[in-house]
C-alpha cells in the first residue's frame, strides 16, 4: 500500500490560518477549537511560522504508549484515534515528543490531526487533506511519501533550508522546510534517528541501554588501567 505525507514549505506560509479554519469546518470541531484545542494551527513569531499539527510518525510514541491501543498507525500514513476505545487517560498527551495531542475535558475527546482520513485517504487517489486543498499560497502539498521526501530534500538543498520531520523521532509523514532553525521557529527539538534505530529499540528497554553503557564504560576503565600498568613496566 502507498504511504502518503504532507510537505510544508514555510517560505510561502503567510500565517493566514486558512488551514485552521478549514480544519475546524471539515471536522466539525467548532466548540473544541473555542477551548483552544485544535487539530492544526499556525503560530506566528519573529523567526517564522510554526504549524502545530500531528507529525504522523512512522513509529508513533503515542501508539507505543497508549494502554488501550486507542491510537493506531495506518499502513498509508495517518495516526488515528478511536474514540470508542480511548479511556481519556492523557498518556498520549504526556508522551508525544512533538506535544501534539490535546485532551479536551469539556468534550471528552483527544484532539489531533487525522490527515483527513475520512476522505477515503489511501483508497481514493484523488483524496487530499482539507488543509492542503485550501492553502491559498500552495505552501502545503500532499502526495506519496517517497516523492515528498525527494522533493523536500531537493528544495532544502537548492534553497539552503532546514528539513524537519525526516528523522525526528524515527521519521514522520509531515515534512517541514524552514529558513531559520526549526527550534527557533517553534518546532520541538526531538531526537533524530532512523526508524527502528532508536536507543530503546536497539537495547530493548531503557534498563538494557543502561546496562550496555555501563559495560562499555567498565571496559574502557580496564583498558586504561592496563595501559598504565604496561607504561610503568616499560
Amino acid at each position: 500500500m502507498k504511504q502518503y505525507a504532507i510537505l510544508l514549505d514555510g517560505r510561502f506560509c503567510t500565517g493566514c490560518n486558512t488551514c485552521f479554519y478549514k480544519c475546524v469546518q471539515e471536522n466539525r470541531i467548532h466548540d473544541v477549537a473555542a477551548n483552544g484545542n485544535t487539530r492544526t494551527v499556525v503560530q506566528i513569531n519573529d523567526e517564522g511560522m510554526y504549524h502545530q499539527r500531528c507529525m504522523h510518525c512512522l513509529e508513533p510514541t503515542c501508539v507505543e504508549n497508549c494502554p488501550k491501543k486507542a491510537l493506531t498507525k495506518t499502513d498509508y500514513g495517518p495516526v488515528l484515534w478511536d474514540t470508542n476505545v480511548c479511556i481519556r487517560c492523557g498518556t498520549c498527551v504526556q508522551k508525544c515528543p512533538f506535544h501534539v495531542p490535546k485532551l479536551d475535558k469539556e468534550h471528552n475527546q483527544i484532539v489531533k490531526c487525522s490527515m483527513c482520513a475520512h476522505r477515503d485517504l489511501g483508497k481514493d487517489e484523488k483524496a487530499i487533506p482539507a488543509c492542503v486543498q485550501v492553502c491559498p499560497t500552495g505552501a502545503l502539498e500532499f502526495g506519496e511519501r517517497e516523492a515528498m521526501i525527494a522533493k523536500a530534500q531537493k528544495m532544502a538543498g537548492d534553497g539552503k533550508l532546514n528539513l524537519y520531520g525526516l528523522e525526528e523521532n524515527g521519521g514522520t509523514s509531515m515534512f517541514i522546510l524552514t529558513k531559520a532553525d526549526p527550534a527557533v521557529v517553534g518546532y520541538p527539538a526531538v531526537d533524530k534517528f532512523k526508524a527502528g534505530m532508536s536507543p530503546l529499540a536497539l537495547g530493548g528497554t531503557a534498563a538494557g541501554v543502561a546496562v550496555v553503557a555501563a559495560a562499555a564504560y567498565a571496559g574502557l576503565k580496564k583498558y586504561s588501567a592496563r595501559r598504565t600498568e604496561i607504561a610503568k613496566e616499560e
